[in-house]
């Protein structure tokens, strides 16, 4: 895994919980879908209105079927003898919904089966001056997007 984020906090107005459940759902597929010897990127990218964290892999790439319907419920990729425990098909279809009532996006690429998938997460950054009065504030908390 190699990691490649800026040094100074990067600021949502986010439900931490959520977020980190997406995050997960996201490297724990990476995971499970790239073999031995394989890379997981990760990237976190800010700019002054929008965060983006990007999860790329060298793992077994998603043909345009699938990404054509890769956020859907029940939503599962074949299964093969080495890849013989899937999910339910829930996480991206959650991740994305959960996503999206943050004022967000999801996205998902691949340029074919064996040639590694890359997610797109793309968050409404706020400016880290913001944090100071958010003591003050009830509901959603800003927090690091992966702080």
């Amino acid at each position: 895994m190699q990691l490649d984020i800026p040094r100074e906090p990067v600021l949502v107005l986010a439900d931490r919980k959520r977020i980190v459940q997406v995050v997960a759902n996201i490297l724990v597929n990476a995971n499970k879908f790239t073999p031995n010897g394989g890379t997981i990127n990760m990237r976190l990218h800010a700019d002054v209105g929008e965060t983006e964290l990007i999860v790329s892999d060298t793992g077994i790439g998603m043909d345009a079927e699938l990404l054509a319907h890769l956020f859907d419920l029940f939503v599962q990729g074949r299964r093969t003898p080495d890849r013989a425990q899937g999910g339910l098909g829930l996480g991206l279809a959650l991740a994305r919904s959960l996503v999206e009532l943050h004022g967000g996006s999801i996205t998902a690429a691949s340029k074919g089966t064996g040639m590694g998938s890359t997610f797109i997460i793309r968050l409404p950054r706020l400016p880290n001056d913001l944090g100071n009065a958010d003591n003050e504030r009830s509901g959603p908390k800003l927090v690091p997007i992966l702080g």
